[in-house]
Protein backbone atom coordinates (compact mmCIF):
# COMPACT_ATOMS: atom_id res chain seq x y z
CA UNK A 1 0.00 0.00 0.00
CA UNK A 2 0.96 3.65 -0.17
CA UNK A 3 -0.24 6.67 1.76
CA UNK A 4 0.21 9.85 -0.30
CA UNK A 5 3.13 8.08 -1.99
CA UNK A 6 4.71 6.74 1.23
CA UNK A 7 5.21 3.04 0.38
CA UNK A 8 4.52 0.22 2.83
CA UNK A 9 4.42 -3.54 3.08
CA UNK A 10 1.22 -4.46 4.96
CA UNK A 11 0.53 -7.83 6.59
CA UNK A 12 -2.34 -9.42 8.49
CA UNK A 13 -0.57 -10.54 11.68
CA UNK A 14 -3.62 -11.15 13.86
CA UNK A 15 -2.42 -14.67 14.61
CA UNK A 16 1.07 -13.46 15.56
CA UNK A 17 1.38 -11.16 18.60
CA UNK A 18 5.11 -11.52 19.17
CA UNK A 19 7.47 -8.56 18.60
CA UNK A 20 9.51 -8.78 15.43
CA UNK A 21 13.28 -8.45 15.57
CA UNK A 22 15.06 -5.96 13.30
CA UNK A 23 16.51 -8.88 11.33
CA UNK A 24 13.03 -10.33 10.82
CA UNK A 25 11.71 -6.99 9.57
CA UNK A 26 14.62 -6.49 7.19
CA UNK A 27 14.32 -10.03 5.86
CA UNK A 28 10.58 -9.79 5.19
CA UNK A 29 11.01 -6.49 3.34
CA UNK A 30 13.91 -7.91 1.31
CA UNK A 31 11.91 -11.03 0.43
CA UNK A 32 8.86 -9.06 -0.77
CA UNK A 33 10.11 -6.36 -3.15
CA UNK A 34 7.80 -4.19 -5.18
CA UNK A 35 7.63 -5.13 -8.84
CA UNK A 36 8.35 -1.52 -9.81
CA UNK A 37 11.58 -1.72 -7.71
CA UNK A 38 10.61 1.37 -5.69
CA UNK A 39 11.83 1.12 -2.10
CA UNK A 40 9.53 -0.06 0.68
CA UNK A 41 9.57 2.64 3.35
CA UNK A 42 7.96 0.76 6.24
CA UNK A 43 6.28 -2.42 7.43
CA UNK A 44 2.75 -2.41 8.93
CA UNK A 45 1.38 -5.35 10.91
CA UNK A 46 -2.33 -5.61 11.71
CA UNK A 47 -2.41 -7.16 15.19
CA UNK A 48 -6.15 -7.07 16.00
CA UNK A 49 -9.35 -5.72 14.51
CA UNK A 50 -12.80 -5.39 16.13
CA UNK A 51 -15.88 -3.28 15.44
CA UNK A 52 -14.33 0.02 16.52
CA UNK A 53 -10.76 -0.82 17.55
CA UNK A 54 -7.61 -1.59 15.57
CA UNK A 55 -4.18 -2.44 16.95
CA UNK A 56 -1.13 -2.34 14.68
CA UNK A 57 2.66 -2.16 14.71
CA UNK A 58 4.87 -0.05 12.47
CA UNK A 59 8.53 -0.74 11.69
CA UNK A 60 11.01 1.27 9.68
CA UNK A 61 12.86 -0.69 6.97
CA UNK A 62 15.95 -0.83 9.19
CA UNK A 63 13.87 -2.68 11.79
CA UNK A 64 13.53 0.23 14.24
CA UNK A 65 10.23 0.48 16.10
CA UNK A 66 8.36 2.77 18.49
CA UNK A 67 7.71 5.95 16.52
CA UNK A 68 4.48 7.18 14.94
CA UNK A 69 3.89 7.09 11.18
CA UNK A 70 0.99 9.24 9.95
CA UNK A 71 0.75 7.81 6.45
CA UNK A 72 1.22 4.28 7.75
CA UNK A 73 -1.58 4.80 10.27
CA UNK A 74 -3.94 5.86 7.50
CA UNK A 75 -2.99 2.82 5.41
CA UNK A 76 -3.50 0.32 8.24
CA UNK A 77 -6.89 1.90 9.04
CA UNK A 78 -7.95 1.41 5.42
CA UNK A 79 -6.57 -2.15 5.43
CA UNK A 80 -8.43 -2.97 8.66
CA UNK A 81 -11.71 -1.74 7.18
CA UNK A 82 -11.22 -4.00 4.21
CA UNK A 83 -10.53 -6.96 6.53
CA UNK A 84 -13.98 -6.67 8.13
CA UNK A 85 -13.78 -3.52 10.23
CA UNK A 86 -17.37 -2.26 10.10
CA UNK A 87 -17.49 1.15 11.80
CA UNK A 88 -15.02 2.96 9.57
CA UNK A 89 -16.25 6.42 10.50
CA UNK A 90 -14.65 6.31 13.97
CA UNK A 91 -11.80 3.88 14.50
CA UNK A 92 -9.73 3.79 17.66
CA UNK A 93 -6.30 2.98 16.26
CA UNK A 94 -3.47 1.91 18.54
CA UNK A 95 -0.20 1.91 16.63
CA UNK A 96 3.09 1.20 18.40
CA UNK A 97 1.21 1.60 21.69
CA UNK A 98 -0.13 5.10 20.93
CA UNK A 99 -3.88 5.72 20.58
CA UNK A 100 -5.33 7.78 17.73
CA UNK A 101 -8.73 8.24 16.09
CA UNK A 102 -9.19 7.56 12.37
CA UNK A 103 -12.02 7.75 9.88
CA UNK A 104 -12.21 6.56 6.28
CA UNK A 105 -13.50 9.62 4.41
CA UNK A 106 -14.16 7.84 1.11
CA UNK A 107 -12.83 4.95 -0.97
CA UNK A 108 -9.27 6.31 -0.91
CA UNK A 109 -9.05 9.15 1.60
CA UNK A 110 -8.40 8.59 5.31
CA UNK A 111 -8.25 11.14 8.14
CA UNK A 112 -6.37 10.65 11.41
CA UNK A 113 -6.58 12.86 14.51
CA UNK A 114 -3.46 13.64 16.55
CA UNK A 115 -2.97 15.21 19.96
CA UNK A 116 -1.09 18.51 20.08
CA UNK A 117 2.68 18.41 19.64
CA UNK A 118 4.50 17.50 22.82
CA UNK A 119 7.44 19.81 22.09
CA UNK A 120 8.23 22.80 19.86
CA UNK A 121 11.69 24.36 19.98
CA UNK A 122 13.37 27.02 17.85
CA UNK A 123 17.08 26.96 17.09
CA UNK A 124 18.15 30.21 15.35
CA UNK A 125 21.23 30.19 13.15
CA UNK A 126 24.30 29.71 15.32
CA UNK A 127 22.46 27.85 18.08
CA UNK A 128 23.21 24.29 16.90
CA UNK A 129 26.85 23.41 16.37
CA UNK A 130 27.68 22.99 12.67
CA UNK A 131 24.20 24.03 11.45
CA UNK A 132 23.95 27.06 9.16
CA UNK A 133 20.15 27.35 8.82
CA UNK A 134 17.25 28.41 11.02
CA UNK A 135 15.87 25.19 12.54
CA UNK A 136 12.67 24.20 14.34
CA UNK A 137 12.20 20.99 16.32
CA UNK A 138 8.69 19.48 16.67
CA UNK A 139 7.61 16.24 18.35
CA UNK A 140 4.29 14.91 17.00
CA UNK A 141 4.78 11.34 18.20
CA UNK A 142 8.09 11.18 16.42
CA UNK A 143 11.01 13.63 16.16
CA UNK A 144 11.16 16.17 13.35
CA UNK A 145 13.14 19.24 12.45
CA UNK A 146 11.96 21.76 9.87
CA UNK A 147 14.22 23.94 7.72
CA UNK A 148 13.73 26.02 4.59
CA UNK A 149 14.48 25.26 0.94
CA UNK A 150 16.06 24.00 -1.26
CA UNK A 151 14.59 20.51 -1.26
CA UNK A 152 17.98 18.85 -1.57
CA UNK A 153 18.83 15.90 0.68
CA UNK A 154 22.53 16.25 -0.20
CA UNK A 155 22.79 19.55 1.69
CA UNK A 156 25.35 19.20 4.50
CA UNK A 157 22.87 20.62 7.02
CA UNK A 158 20.42 17.78 6.32
CA UNK A 159 22.95 15.05 7.11
CA UNK A 160 24.22 16.91 10.17
CA UNK A 161 20.74 17.49 11.56
CA UNK A 162 19.69 13.87 11.02
CA UNK A 163 22.36 12.71 13.49
CA UNK A 164 22.88 15.90 15.52
CA UNK A 165 23.74 15.41 19.18
CA UNK A 166 20.98 17.86 20.15
CA UNK A 167 18.46 15.13 19.23
CA UNK A 168 19.28 12.02 21.25
CA UNK A 169 17.08 9.67 19.19
CA UNK A 170 18.11 11.20 15.89
CA UNK A 171 15.49 13.06 13.91
CA UNK A 172 13.62 13.34 10.61
CA UNK A 173 14.57 16.39 8.55
CA UNK A 174 11.88 18.32 6.65
CA UNK A 175 12.75 20.79 3.91
CA UNK A 176 10.06 23.35 3.01
CA UNK A 177 9.80 25.34 -0.23
CA UNK A 178 7.35 28.21 0.22
CA UNK A 179 5.66 28.13 -3.16
CA UNK A 180 1.91 27.75 -3.68
CA UNK A 181 0.99 25.08 -2.75
CA UNK A 182 3.83 24.46 -0.34
CA UNK A 183 6.23 21.69 -1.38
CA UNK A 184 8.02 19.62 1.26
CA UNK A 185 10.53 16.77 1.32
CA UNK A 186 11.40 14.64 4.34
CA UNK A 187 14.66 12.82 4.94
CA UNK A 188 13.36 10.03 7.19
CA UNK A 189 15.14 8.44 10.13
CA UNK A 190 15.22 4.68 9.67
CA UNK A 191 14.80 4.96 5.90
CA UNK A 192 17.85 7.22 5.50
CA UNK A 193 16.60 8.92 2.37
CA UNK A 194 13.85 11.25 1.20
CA UNK A 195 10.56 9.34 1.11
CA UNK A 196 7.61 9.76 -1.23
CA UNK A 197 5.72 11.50 1.57
CA UNK A 198 5.76 11.84 5.36
CA UNK A 199 2.56 12.42 7.31
CA UNK A 200 4.12 13.42 10.62
CA UNK A 201 6.51 15.60 8.63
CA UNK A 202 3.54 17.45 7.13
CA UNK A 203 2.11 17.92 10.63
CA UNK A 204 5.42 19.30 11.86
CA UNK A 205 5.67 21.72 8.95
CA UNK A 206 2.13 22.93 9.68
CA UNK A 207 2.98 23.49 13.36
CA UNK A 208 6.01 25.59 12.43
CA UNK A 209 4.03 27.55 9.83
CA UNK A 210 1.30 28.28 12.38
CA UNK A 211 3.84 29.28 15.03
CA UNK A 212 5.21 31.88 12.62
CA UNK A 213 1.76 32.96 11.33
CA UNK A 214 -1.15 31.95 13.60
CA UNK A 215 -3.71 33.46 11.22
CA UNK A 216 -3.81 30.18 9.24
CA UNK A 217 -4.91 26.77 10.55
CA UNK A 218 -5.41 24.81 7.29
CA UNK A 219 -2.48 23.69 5.16
CA UNK A 220 -1.91 21.78 1.95
CA UNK A 221 1.47 20.19 1.28
CA UNK A 222 2.85 18.57 -1.87
CA UNK A 223 5.45 15.86 -1.08
CA UNK A 224 7.84 14.38 -3.67
CA UNK A 225 5.15 11.91 -4.79
CA UNK A 226 2.89 14.78 -5.87
CA UNK A 227 0.00 13.29 -3.86
CA UNK A 228 -1.15 16.02 -1.50
CA UNK A 229 -1.55 15.90 2.26
CA UNK A 230 -3.80 18.31 4.14
CA UNK A 231 -3.42 19.35 7.77
CA UNK A 232 -5.90 21.13 10.03
CA UNK A 233 -4.81 22.56 13.38
CA UNK A 234 -7.44 22.97 16.07
CA UNK A 235 -6.50 26.07 18.02
CA UNK A 236 -8.07 27.31 21.25
CA UNK A 237 -6.87 30.49 22.95
CA UNK A 238 -3.67 30.66 20.85
CA UNK A 239 -2.76 27.06 21.64
CA UNK A 240 -2.83 23.97 19.41
CA UNK A 241 -5.14 21.42 21.07
CA UNK A 242 -5.42 18.90 18.22
CA UNK A 243 -4.40 18.17 14.62
CA UNK A 244 -5.83 16.20 11.71
CA UNK A 245 -3.96 14.69 8.77
CA UNK A 246 -5.87 13.70 5.63
CA UNK A 247 -4.63 12.05 2.45
CA UNK A 248 -5.02 9.03 0.24
CA UNK A 249 -4.40 5.41 1.26
CA UNK A 250 -4.16 3.12 -1.76
CA UNK A 251 -3.41 -0.43 -2.76
CA UNK A 252 -0.59 -0.34 -5.27
CA UNK A 253 -1.51 -2.66 -8.14
CA UNK A 254 2.02 -3.46 -9.19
Amino acid sequence: MSGAGNRFLVADARSDNTPWTPDHVRNVIAENPRRDNDPIEGLLLLRSCSIDSVIADFYNPDGSHGMMCGNGARCIAKFACDQGQEQCKDIKLTINGMLFHCSVVNEESVCITFPPPSAIRHYPVGTLEGITVDTWYVNVGTDHVVIGSPLDAERPDVVRLRHHTAFLRGTNVNMVDQQTPVHIATFERGVESVTGACGTGALSCAVVAWTNNPATVDYTFVPPSGRTLTVHLEVVNTEIVGMTLTGDARYDNI
